[in-house]
């Protein structure tokens, strides 16, 4: 095992080529992690779902993802541990294995198949780390625990047991404070959608990264001279929900898949713990094949998407709007919220108000994204009479959690999709009366 620890701060000869972090150290145990199951499997998913409909480069995988969050990881750890922070051998390898099955339970196409009764991300990553061949690499390769292992991939609201301080380090390192998971997202993501708009880079982060001692807990901090890295990071943040995540180019194919998907499952023809293991190739060909077992929106709805034929926009708002409780409350109910569209779709054809099928108007409520900034800042000098030397990003922007919330409104829109431009204006045309009936179904 000694490979691992030592080969840990890129020290191993052997390499891969990596389109954002060039040339990332791959030593023997992580190897035979990369070509478990779980990580051949992950280079099945796309990491922005539909997004190479709409951004043509955006083809990079989870397994892609998972390699750039591992070599984050490894760059931060020696950080830390070059400016005086102490971690166990064991506890290294446990990060970097971490980094590797962060996403090992994402079901196919990311968050279009929430709330269709697939098996929770947290049974699905526990199934992947614990019952498949990469348990049998990790106790033999890295000598680790696969379930020690599974406590820093899980969110804190899905551990039966609290994390020891050096786990909750390690955990805001990987997914928390820090969270290179959706640093390397965001440069991976950023390149394949051309958004050379952002100001982030990684570097200057990762420069002035210390870990300060607080209350018998190790937190992660930037020093002074790093306040612009960590502006410059929640601006991308920023920056790339509004003109990426949630494009409503991307959205469109996601609900129409999702609309398939809950036909095929709901109709029987489809089982949630098959989709749920699948690539997401394997995942749209079976939702298509379910069409034969009697499901109209699958046949259709995959067949415009193997065509790229998307819904039109029809209608998009924000809290601000009136209309925005109504629809928002369908959210964690698809049941729900396909019946709502089955009413709108009957009341404008039943009033000659547009010709609607049962699947021609889709809801689309994406999860809400939150403007949490975890890591902490270390000021020289107060500001303000009685701050305290290590202080947060309220501080240091100005900003409260509620000026955070409003800035970010535009971000949590809902939209509605129609299956063309002349259903889309009659839909927009109709839309405080459909707005009354969904508050009536």
């Amino acid at each position: 095992m000694s490979s691992t620890v030592g080969d840990f701060f890129g020290a191993s000869p052997r390499r891969v080529r990596d389109p954002v972090w060039g040339y990332i150290p791959v030593d023997r145990p992580m190897r035979a992690l990369l070509e478990s199951e779980a990580l051949e499997r992950m280079k099945g998913l796309h990491q922005l779902g539909f997004a190479h409909l709409v951004f043509r480069n955006a083809r990079h995988s989870r397994y892609d993802h998972a390699l750039g969050t591992c070599h984050l990881t490894r760059l931060v750890l020696r950080r830390i541990v070059d400016s005086g922070a102490y971690l166990e051998e064991r506890d290294l390898r446990s990060a970097l294995a971490a980094a590797l099955l962060l996403h090992a339970g994402s079901p196919p196409y990311g968050d279009a198949l929430e709330g269709l009764g697939l098996p929770p991300r947290r049974e699905l990553s526990r199934r992947w780390i614990e019952e498949s061949d990469a348990a049998r690499v990790l106790q033999k390769e890295w000598e680790l625990d696969p379930h020690n292992v599974l406590r820093l991939v899980l969110p804190e609201e899905d551990r039966p047991v609290a994390l020891t301080p050096t786990e909750h380090l390690l955990r805001d390192i990987l997914s928390g404070s820090l969270d290179a998971d959706s640093l390397d997202g965001l440069a991976r993501d950023a390149r394949a959608a051309e958004a050379g708009f952002l100001p982030f880079k990684i570097e200057p982060l990762l420069e002035h990264l210390r870990v300060v001692g607080q209350e018998n807990r190790a937190v992660l901090s930037v020093d002074e001279e790093g306040a612009g890295a960590l502006q410059a990071l929640v601006f991308s943040r920023y920056l790339m929900h509004y003109n990426v995540y949630g494009h409503h180019a991307l959205r469109a194919p996601t609900v129409m898949f999702r609309r398939a998907a809950q036909d095929a499952l709901q109709g029987g023809a489809v089982a949630p713990e098959k989709l749920a293991a699948l690539d997401d190739a394997r995942a749209f060909s079976l939702v298509r094949e379910s069409a034969r077992e009697g499901s109209p929106a699958a046949a259709v709805l995959t067949r415009l998407l193997s065509e790229r034929r998307l819904y039109r926009r029809a209608i998009e708002l924000d809290e601000r709007h009136p209309g925005y409780g109504s629809l928002l409350r369908l959210r964690e109910d698809a049941n729900w919220r396909r019946r709502v569209e089955e009413a709108w779709a009957r009341y404008l054809t039943r009033y000659r108000k547009g010709e609607a099928g049962p699947f021609d108007i889709l809801i689309d409520i994406p999860p809400r994204s939150r403007p949490s900034v975890g890591l902490r800042f270390i000021r020289r000098l107060p500001v303000v009479p009685g701050e305290r030397s290590l202080t947060t990003w309220q501080s240091l922007s100005g900003l409260s959690g509620e000026d955070m919330r409003r800035c970010w409104l535009p971000l949590h829109r809902i939209r509605v999709f129609a299956a063309g431009e002349e259903l889309a204006r009659s839909v927009r045309r109709h839309a405080e009366e459909l707005f009354t009936i969904a508050e009536e179904v």
